[in-house]
């Protein structure tokens, strides 16, 4: 088994509108879904990304992470979404230049966020891609990692979607203090 280990620089935020347009001229899209095994620091997960499978651990917060990553089998993958049951989430990703669009699905239904990962913490946003309009930033919002939000039940995740299409910054207030840590 080999792997990767390395420092993750993203920045993450609330999409408010994609146009079809460029989600379809996407340069890669893959479906995910992804099972967390931890509720706390690290953030332990199983990805499955189309038909790869891959073991991440990531430790930190906010925009610079620890980030250890390596291939499993799809019969140890299966395993392990048992192990994580209810704390997953599924989305799609659409890769448009260096941005990725992680549109959700099931009961994460319109929640959309785009991330970048950058080459050290003061590089500028590179070009957003046309037809993507950013909300605003949730790169240090407890309550936007994927982690957390995989946490959630449905009626906490639907609630959640309806909120943040009603009024996304009002809707960010009570997730920045959430009770989770950063996990990708």
């Amino acid at each position: 088994m080999t792997g990767t280990a390395s420092l993750e620089i993203e920045r993450r935020f609330l999409v408010a509108r994609v146009a079809d347009e460029t989600l379809r001229g996407a340069g890669r899209t893959l479906r995910i879904r992804q099972g967390y095994l931890t509720e706390g620091r690290p953030a332990v997960r199983v990805r499955q990304s189309n038909a790869d499978y891959r073991m991440t651990v990531k430790d930190g917060e906010g925009l610079v992470r620890r980030e250890i990553e390596f291939d499993v089998s799809g019969e140890a993958a299966a395993g392990l979404f048992e192990i994580a049951a209810d704390r997953t989430i599924e989305k799609t990703r659409y890769e448009v230049g260096r941005w990725e669009i992680d549109v959700f699905r099931g009961h994460f239904e319109g929640l959309v966020i785009a991330e970048v990962e950058l080459e050290s913490e003061d590089e500028p946003l590179p070009e957003i891609p046309s037809g993507l309009d950013l909300a605003c930033e949730v790169t240090s919002v407890r309550g936007f990692t994927n982690q957390y939000l995989a946490s959630l039940g449905e009626a906490e995740a639907r609630a959640l979607v309806v909120a943040l299409l009603r009024d996304p910054l009002g809707a960010l207030g009570p997730l920045d203090g959430a009770e989770a840590s950063s996990g990708g």
